[in-house]
């Protein structure tokens, strides 16, 4: 068991920033977020037999924080909201436009049903493959390559939108 323990360790120490920025961006609240990681890692501890230690051990977490955010979700009652992007050590060099364009994507990301906006964030921010996505999905490739068509269309409008409500209400550049 210590070698486990060992093992666990050191994947804890190596992920447990993504886990957390990932949950982030999939609209977990800030109040859940410790209990939400812990509880991808004990998932990862039980389910450690099925982890195959030839591929990368983060695409195998982000499909358990995906199920463990998912399965938080339905538990509560839904509210529609993202968290609020918090700024808690900005650079110098960060721009009021940076911080906009953020928060308009947050917006956007919060309109988008949980499997398109979780295939989204995987693919398009955590950088992972469609192939790595459909495994941490648990999908098959052409539905993953369906919601994140579905997804990047679905974005592009409501972007469009907040900007353009953004403008009329006389805060727009």
């Amino acid at each position: 068991m210590s070698g486990l323990k060992g093992a666990l360790d050191v994947l804890y120490r190596a992920e447990v920033g993504a886990i957390y920025a990932f949950l982030w961006r999939l609209g977990a609240r800030e109040a859940d977020m410790e209990d939400l990681v812990h509880d991808v890692f004990i998932t990862a501890a039980r389910r450690w037999s099925s982890y195959d230690p030839n591929r990368p051990a983060r695409p195998w977490l982000f499909g358990i924080a995906f199920r463990v955010h998912s399965d938080a979700r339905r538990k509560e009652r839904p509210t529609g909201e993202m968290p609020e992007l918090e700024d808690s050590a900005p650079g110098p060099d960060e721009t009021v436009a940076q911080v906009q364009a953020r928060k308009v994507l947050q917006r956007a990301l919060a309109t988008l049903p949980e499997e398109r906006r979780t295939a989204f964030v995987l693919h398009e921010l955590e950088g992972l493959s469609v192939n790595e996505v459909s495994e941490a999905m648990e999908c098959p490739a052409p539905t993953t390559y369906s919601r994140l068509k579905l997804a990047r269309e679905e974005v592009e409008r409501a972007v469009e939108r907040f900007r353009r409500e953004e403008a009329e209400r006389g805060g727009g550049r």
